[in-house]
């Protein structure tokens, strides 16, 4: 059975037997580490700390397949670009587990599900494609997500609340370039921040429902709406990270879908926590796809007081149909202010 160290990653894959994903983990001290989720073949979760383990590099770029788009965009090519270069593995066995340590790339600030987030300049940063070497369908679905993210910012172009697409930063892998965000994501600015004026945190909150309104009319669901994939850019938030989402046709009924399906429905509870997040300076997120149930009222804190007070339940107790609905609800409460 082959189990896969992965750490400060946002999301964890359950796999089936002999499979595995690429595992990076940030540079860690010599003695002490972060937890480490694996993940075994039958989806039992263990967590364990690091050890000390030696690193020696290994070059990827050999591994990289060329994905099935082609692309017109000025980007450099796969000549200009440098390669991700990851960290030869640290293998140990543990009964019947294999587990497997690897490092991350140069110049890597973030790490999540599908890629890799490495610093270009001051202000751009590279989304590289996951690759796990002697891998094709998990390199694949990597390549596709990366894509499929590619072809969400080219929908919904320049906005003041999403954050701006460069374009295509490697035509081989299809790595995509980004506006860097040197101020974070929104999880760890309040952890970091002292609490802004009650007009600043409102202000946060239309633009983000206002955001995610203009998502919905060009007929999108994020599908991973929390406070780590929004974040704050000089002194306002941008939304982030939309490799897990669903692009419908220009003419899809979006009403009609929310009714259909409730798992359309989430992004909303996504905001909800992200509200309460901004409204009560103080981090909160409840993973539907974790628990398969909407929130029942003892897994939530307390919003008596708060701004957005009202919203901020009826989000959270499935009570909108769609974000349309949301905003309605978000401007009428503005105008009452």
């Amino acid at each position: 059975m082959l189990v896969v160290a992965e750490a400060y990653a946002h999301h964890v894959l359950k796999l089936p037997e002999r499979a595995m994903t690429f595992p990076c983990t940030p540079d860690i001290p010599e003695t002490h580490g972060p937890d480490v989720t694996y993940v075994s073949g039958n989806g039992d979760i263990h967590i364990q700390e690091l050890k000390q383990y030696s690193w020696e590099p290994i070059n990827l770029s050999n591994s990289a397949v060329s994905h099935r788009h082609s692309s017109d965009f000025n980007a450099k090519s796969s000549e200009d670009s440098s390669h991700l270069v990851a960290d030869r593995p640290t293998v140990e066995q543990s009964g019947n587990e294999i587990i497997l340590h690897m490092k991350h790339p140069p110049k890597c600030i973030s790490i999540g599900f599908s890629g890799i987030i490495c610093e270009i300049d001051e202000d751009t940063i590279a989304k590289h494609p996951k690759v796990i070497p002697n891998n094709d369908p998990y390199n694949q679905m990597y390549r596709d997500m990366i894509i499929n993210e590619r072809l969400i910012y080219e929908r919904l172009g320049s906005h003041q609340g999403i954050i701006s697409y460069l374009g295509v930063h490697d035509q081989l892998t299809g790595a995509i370039r980004l506006a860097y965000a040197k101020e974070g994501d929104l999880e760890c600015y309040i952890q970091s921040h002292d609490k802004p004026s009650e007009a600043i945190r409102a202000t946060w909150i239309r633009l983000l429902v206002e955001t995610f309104w203009y998502i919905y009319s060009q007929k999108i669901h994020h599908q991973d709406v929390k406070p780590n994939n929004i974040l704050v850019e000089n002194g306002t938030l941008k939304v982030v990270d939309f490799a897990n989402a669903t692009m419908h046709a220009l003419d899809a009924d979006m009403e009609e879908i929310c009714a259909k399906d409730p798992l359309s429905r989430v992004d909303i509870l996504g905001l909800g926590c992200i509200i309460y997040s901004i409204a009560a300076w103080r981090v909160f997120y409840y993973d539907y796809f974790e628990h398969d149930c909407w929130p029942e009222p003892e897994n939530l804190p307390v919003t008596s007081g708060l701004l957005y007070e009202d919203i901020i339940n009826k989000c959270w107790i499935d009570g909108y149909g769609n974000i349309k609905s949301l905003y309605e609800d978000c401007n009428a409460f503005s105008g009452m202010e």
